[in-house]
């Protein structure tokens, strides 16, 4: 009964039957590559365009209103109008990707 429960060693033997040598210190890792989402590297790219332009919208709308010929709608009013919508785009957006980044740094310290 005693000689069950012992030790089980399993070796591996080369081509010849000569056992190989294993260190279990010098086991090679294999090196991850970070592989990087596509769809969120639009989103930042998204972003910052949404940032840019809510920039320039409020440049613009800071500068005085041109007279328009006939009965059109000057363009800084229209981008002005477009301003609410953007910021909370732009919002949206910061906070998807803040917890998108969250949770993959919680999921790779939950690995380690």
């Amino acid at each position: 009964m005693d000689e069950a429960q012992g030790r089980i060693e399993f070796r591996e033997i080369d081509e010849h039957g000569n056992s190989l040598e294993h260190h279990l210190g010098a086991v090679e890792v294999a090196q991850r590559r970070a592989a990087v989402n596509p769809f969120i590297i639009g989103l930042w790219v998204l972003e910052l365009g949404l940032v840019i332009a809510i920039m320039v919208i409020i440049n613009e709308a800071m500068t005085p209103f041109t007279p328009s010929p006939g009965n059109t709608m000057p363009f800084p009013y229209i981008l002005m109008n477009m301003t609410p919508q953007l910021l909370q785009a732009a919002a949206l957006i910061l906070a998807t990707l803040l917890f998108w980044h969250a949770w993959q740094w919680q999921k790779r310290k939950a690995q380690k």
